[in-house]
């Protein structure tokens, strides 16, 4: 017979932590010595096929510009992704932020205030419109580390690709892309500040060569202000961050086209691969179960980042029409000349670019239908007939807010919304008042 043991646990009260624990722990994780880097190995190199992988290093590229403020970019394991308010990252952003809204509401209030002028108009859609795009980027890093988790168990659901050349294909086209990208936009950055030494060289009370280029190409703050090295430095920096979110939206919209389309093309070459052969119909349900998850992925990822689509389209739709209406006035010099055609080039060639990496993803989506339509009568089945209703019915593209579906049609669109919008900017520009000169302003003391 047993007797009831009477267990007695010697537990101690639970102790509440002062606030010296609390500045312990801050100093012990914001304070400490940074890790030495290691040096790479062969698996620092190897690819999964993942575009969590392929992408790490254009979001890398953005945070030293202060978006996608996003823990665990460079882990290859995207689960290590997290998204904190309290990061370096995150104070970055927002110091930038703050900047940069100062500047779009100085612009803003410039262009009320003297008569709204056609080019302060435009300098006031640049800031408001990068203003927007870091607040876009930042609601998307929220939810960035859920929408890489799903990516890329897509991407493991998908056929496996043979070695690894297959695998790093995505990467090296997303790298490219990026450098070519991105090297064009620093040359025009570069190109623009030369044209702008000229006109500052030309105003004559001004004596300081550095002061004479910040007022003249920074007027809306430095009529409000005085100069000095700092907020010079201070305008300048949120200046470039600026210039780099302008061409950074559309690389992001034509990275995520290209990992998309990427997905369809896995399958689609695996489509391909049993063309001549005769497949059951389990084959054909696990095929159109894989394209139809790829199809959720793109409703999902559409949901996320339409209205940075609707960003880039307008954006490169407003500045081409822009640069067509100068067009009509004379250069001063020959580096005058070289900048806006260069400027007006890229423009065009982004906007371009956008468009037709944007419509893959819709092509590729369609062209499962090619493997469809060559099925022989004794091998249709019923989830083939499923799976060829979907790819023909559906309509699988990046949208701009819903309003318009990313297709190789939208070129024509965009082309007959330049010409449009062109004849009305004219108009415009034949009513609007002329500009006073800064240099001849009353108010040069304050300047």
């Amino acid at each position: 017979m047993g007797f009831p043991v009477v267990e007695s646990h010697d537990t101690k009260p639970l102790i509440q932590s002062s606030w010296h624990t609390y500045l312990k722990r801050w100093c012990a994780s914001w304070l400490r010595w940074p890790k030495v880097p290691r040096r790479a190995n062969r698996e620092d190199w190897l690819f999964k096929g993942t575009f969590h992988e392929a992408s790490r290093g254009v979001l890398m590229m953005a945070q030293l510009f202060s978006i996608m403020p996003v823990c665990g970019i460079l882990a290859k394991d995207p689960r290590k992704l997290r998204f904190t308010y309290t990061s370096g990252r995150a104070f970055y952003a927002y110091f930038c932020a703050i900047g940069i809204g100062f500047l779009a509401t100085l612009s803003v209030y410039f262009f009320a205030s003297k008569r709204y002028h056609f080019q302060k108009m435009v300098t006031a859609f640049f800031y408001s419109y990068n203003l927007y795009a870091m607040y876009r980027f930042g609601r998307l890093g929220q939810r960035w580390p859920a929408l890489v988790m799903k990516w890329t168990r897509v991407d493991d659901s998908l056929p496996p690709q043979k070695d690894l050349f297959e695998r790093a294909v995505l990467a090296y086209r997303i790298k490219l892309c990026s450098i070519l990208v991105m090297v064009l936009s620093l040359s025009e950055h570069l190109l623009s500040i030369v044209a702008a030494v000229h006109y500052s060289n030309n105003c004559p009370a001004v004596h300081d060569p550095y002061e004479a280029f910040f007022k003249s190409n920074f007027a809306f703050v430095y009529y409000y202000f005085s100069y000095s090295t700092l907020r010079g430095f201070l305008t300048k920096f949120f200046n470039v961050i600026c210039n780099f979110m302008w061409s950074y939206v559309d690389l992001f919209v034509i990275v995520i086209s290209m990992g998309l389309s990427h997905a369809f093309r896995r399958i689609n070459a695996f489509l391909f691969l049993h063309k001549r052969e005769r497949m059951t119909e389990q084959f054909w349900g696990e095929q159109r179960q894989k394209y139809r998850n790829v199809c959720d992925l793109v409703t999902t990822v559409d949901d996320h980042i339409s209205a940075i689509t609707m960003l880039s389209i307008s954006n490169n739709l407003f500045f081409i029409c822009v640069q067509i209406l100068n067009s009509m006035n004379s250069r001063p010099t020959l580096v005058h000349t070289v900048y806006f055609w260069f400027n007006l080039i890229i423009l065009i060639g982004r906007t371009l670019a956008v468009a037709m990496f944007a419509a893959e993803v819709n092509d590729e989506s369609k062209r499962p239908i090619e493997v469809l339509r060559t099925i022989p009568r004794e091998g249709w089945c019923l989830e083939a007939k499923r799976f060829a209703e979907e790819v023909t019915t559906d309509t699988v593209a990046l949208t701009g807010l819903k309003f318009f579906s990313m297709t190789r049609k939208l070129v024509l669109n965009v082309t007959g919304a330049i010409i449009t919008y062109e004849l009305v900017l004219i108009q415009f520009h034949k009513n609007e008042v002329p500009d006073v000169d800064l240099c001849k302003l009353k108010r040069m003391d304050t300047l």
